[in-house]
C-alpha cells in the first residue's frame, strides 16, 4: 500500500511549492500527486483507491472545474472516511463548507499563504493521526468485512458510472467531453499566466482502408493499441482524448512549439514501429498523421485551436501522411 497526498490548485506556482514542502517531510511510501481541478483529483484518487492505495490527505486551493469541492468532497468520503481534508482560505462558499462539514469532513482550513501556517508541521500532525486510526483499525477484523463490501460497491456504482461519463468505452482514453471539459480551462489559465501550451491533432492514417481489409473488429483493435501506446508516451499533466472516429487530440501545457514538435515526432515514430497481431496470425502496420499549434495570445477557446492543428493535420495529409506539420498562417490561407 502506498499513502496518498493529493494536492488540487489551477495555480502551477502553487502545486509546485506544496510538491517542495512536502517532498522535504515524507518518505517513499507517500505519492505527492498534483492536481489543476477537483474533477480530475476525483478520478486519480478512485484510481488510486482501486489499486490498493490510500488517499490519506488532500489539499484543496482554487478549482476551476464543474465539479465543485463539496461534490468532490462528498464523493471521496464515501469511499475514503478517514482522508485529511485540508482547505484553502476562499476558495469554498459558506453554503458549500456546511454541507461539507455535515456530510462529510475537514481537518483544517489555512491561508492561501503557506508561510503564515506551520505547514510541514500540520501535514506531519494529520500523517500520525492517521497511522493511529490505522492501527485501531488493525485490530477490528469485522470491518475487514466491510472494506471488502466498500471496494466492490465502489467498482460496480461508483467508478462505472465515472468510467462512463468519461472515458471512451472502446480505448479506455478521455471521451470528447472529458477531453474539453479538461481542457478547456487550461487555455484561460495559461493565457492568463502567459504560459506556452500546444495542441496535436492525431489521425490513423487510411483507416477505411484497414477496415475494409481486415475488418472491424481488427480495426478496433487498432483504435485500442494506438490510444493506448501515445496515452503511455505523454505525461500524467497532458490532456489526452478520442475526438471520434479514428481522431484523437492531445494538449500540452507548459511545452513550447519545439518541445511539441519532438513529442509529436517520438508518438509518430513509436506507431510506425508498432505491428498489431490478430488472433488468426493476420499482421497489420500502420501510421498516424499528426497537426500540431501553439496557443497564441490572441486564441479564443479550445476549439479554435483544435482547428488550427486539424488543418495542419490535413496538411500532413496531403503531403503523403506518417508526418508532422505545424501549423502556420499559410496553411490557414491555402
Amino acid at each position: 500500500m502506498r499513502y496518498i497526498i493529493a494536492c488540487i490548485d489551477n495555480d502551477v506556482e502553487i502545486l509546485d511549492e506544496l510538491y517542495n514542502k512536502l517532498s522535504r517531510i515524507v518518505d517513499s511510501d507517500y505519492i505527492i500527486e498534483s492536481y489543476i481541478n477537483a474533477e480530475q483529483a476525483l478520478i486519480g484518487c478512485f484510481n488510486n483507491i482501486i489499486a490498493g492505495n490510500e488517499i490519506l490527505i488532500t489539499i484543496n486551493g482554487n478549482n476551476n472545474s464543474t465539479l465543485r469541492y463539496d461534490d468532490f468532497l462528498l464523493e471521496l468520503y464515501k469511499n475514503s472516511p478517514s482522508t485529511k481534508n485540508i482547505i484553502f482560505k476562499d476558495v469554498v462558499r459558506s453554503d458549500a463548507l456546511e454541507k461539507i462539514i455535515n456530510e462529510a469532513s475537514i481537518y483544517k482550513i489555512i491561508p492561501r499563504t503557506l508561510k503564515k501556517v506551520d505547514f510541514e508541521l500540520m501535514v506531519l500532525e494529520a500523517i500520525k493521526l492517521n497511522a493511529q486510526e490505522r492501527r485501531l483499525k488493525e485490530y477490528q477484523r469485522v470491518l475487514e468485512t466491510a472494506v471488502d463490501k466498500r471496494t466492490k460497491e465502489l467498482n460496480n456504482i461508483n467508478v462505472k458510472l465515472n468510467i462512463l461519463a468519461t472515458t471512451d468505452s472502446l480505448t479506455g482514453v478521455k471521451n470528447r467531453r472529458s477531453f474539453f471539459e479538461s481542457g478547456t480551462p487550461m487555455i484561460s489559465f495559461n493565457r492568463r499566466e502567459k504560459k506556452s501550451l500546444t495542441t496535436l491533432m492525431i489521425d490513423i492514417d487510411k483507416f477505411k482502408l484497414i477496415n475494409d481489409n481486415y475488418g472491424h473488429k481488427i480495426g478496433d483493435e487498432i483504435l485500442k493499441l494506438m490510444a493506448q501506446t501515445t496515452q503511455g508516451l505523454l505525461r500524467k499533466s497532458d490532456v489526452f482524448g478520442r475526438l471520434g472516429g479514428e481522431e484523437f487530440a492531445a494538449i500540452l501545457p507548459n511545452t513550447s512549439i519545439r518541445g511539441a514538435k519532438k513529442v509529436a515526432e517520438h508518438i509518430r515514430s513509436e506507431i510506425e514501429a508498432l505491428e498489431y497481431c490478430s488472433t488468426n496470425k493476420k499482421r497489420v502496420k500502420f501510421t498516424v498523421s499528426i497537426g500540431v499549434s501553439v496557443l497564441s495570445s490572441n486564441e479564443s477557446d479550445l476549439n479554435s485551436l483544435l482547428h488550427k492543428a486539424d488543418l495542419a493535420l490535413y496538411e500532413a495529409k496531403r503531403n503523403g501522411r506518417n508526418r508532422i506539420e505545424v501549423y502556420t498562417e499559410d496553411i490557414d490561407n491555402e
